[in-house]
């Protein structure tokens, strides 16, 4: 399902591709706060606005967030070769 075993941050995806999230770069409070937002590790989530100077706006299971440039930076992510595929996951994890 994933194009390759490359990482990058999320503040590098463009606009439309989804992606797992991988890991954090951040402190336990950002982690923390990733986690009550529904951004965990194994997570599918997809680029719905940007990226831009100032953010990113993301969806994950049904909410949209904003997340500005520091944060996203600090996301690892793995691309997702399909983004229906990855859409399709990531409402499947909302309705579970």
């Amino acid at each position: 399902m994933h194009t390759d075993s490359v990482v990058v941050s999320l503040a590098q995806l463009p606009y439309g591709q989804c992606a797992q999230v991988v890991d954090f770069d951040g402190g336990r409070a950002m982690v923390q706060r990733m986690v009550m937002l529904g951004i965990r590790r194994g997570v599918p989530l997809c680029v719905v606005h940007g990226p831009g100077s100032r953010g990113t706006v993301v969806q994950v299971g049904g909410a949209r967030i904003a997340l500005g440039r520091g944060v996203t930076d600090k996301i690892r992510v793995m691309p997702i070769m399909s983004s229906a595929a990855a859409a399709s996951a990531v409402h499947q994890k909302a309705a579970a």
